[in-house]
């Protein structure tokens, strides 16, 4: 077998090793101080705190209630129009505002014959506005328009965009008021 070669006199081992010894544990360490620094920022920002909970659960629980002028929907006179060309929409809009409670007076075509883009225009006398707006709560996206009729009934009239009537609310649900 052959002897290995002895590297030249000038040829130093020593340094060129040493330092690659040193990077290597400072990128080990940088490493290190990443993974514990996510792991820290996950831990604080992803993982709720008791704090958290208690001040989630405070909230959640704390709606304040402010009472209303606005009428129960039996109170409410509606008539029910179609701005639409299609056929028996304001019948079937009228007989879910009816078991929904709203007394349903008219059913018919507008009146007014007027094209409307939108889902709904809800009509009413300035003075039935808290009515117009309990109307205007049942149907997504209405937009509510004084005139001047002579009753108190309110026009619900259903236009081009109309997508069906907001979800009834679940009368089991209760809210929690808070304490003053």
């Amino acid at each position: 077998m052959m002897e290995p070669e002895e590297p030249p006199a000038d040829y130093e081992l020593a340094p060129r090793h040493t330092w690659r010894h040193v990077r290597t544990a400072v990128t080990l360490v940088v490493l290190v101080v990443f993974v514990v620094g996510a792991a820290w920022y996950s831990w604080n920002n992803v993982i709720p705190s008791e704090d958290d909970d208690v001040a989630t659960e405070a909230s959640v629980a704390c709606v304040e209630v402010v009472p209303s002028e606005a009428p129960a929907p039996d109170a409410i006179e509606l008539n029910v129009y179609n701005s639409t060309d299609e056929r028996g929409l304001a019948r079937r809009v009228a007989d879910e505002m009816g078991s929904r409670g709203f007394v349903i007076m008219n059913v018919a075509n507008d009146p007014l014959e007027r094209a409307i883009e939108g889902p709904a225009e809800v009509r009413t006398h300035p003075d039935q506005h808290d009515a117009a707006g309990v109307v205007a709560a049942v149907v997504p996206g209405a937009e509510v328009l004084s005139d001047e009729q002579a009753d108190e009934t309110v026009d619900l009239v259903l236009g081009e965009a109309f997508d069906g009537l907001a979800d009834q609310p679940d009368p089991d649900a209760t809210i929690d008021t808070c304490a003053s």
